[in-house]
């Protein structure tokens, strides 16, 4: 099985979640590494994470955002 295409929308804004400014600004991800954001992740039951390349990564809340599959970007 090939790799799944998603979008994430930021339910606050309604445009595409910006990593690097989540990151930096909410509570809930303040231990990522906001200069060095890898992007979204989705887990087998569909829990999605938000991720940096030094390894760390933070559970999003639930409803905070939207996941669009097959939209022709990954996050």
């Amino acid at each position: 099985m090939g790799d799944i295409v998603f979008s994430v929308i930021d339910l606050q804004t309604g445009k595409l979640a910006n990593p690097e400014e989540i990151a930096m600004t909410e509570a809930w991800a303040k231990g990522l590494i906001w200069c060095d954001m890898e992007g979204f992740a989705l887990e087998e039951d569909g829990t999605l994470l938000l991720l940096d390349e030094c390894g760390y990564y933070a559970y999003c809340p639930p409803n905070r955002f939207k996941i669009v599959i097959g939209s022709g970007t990954s996050s």
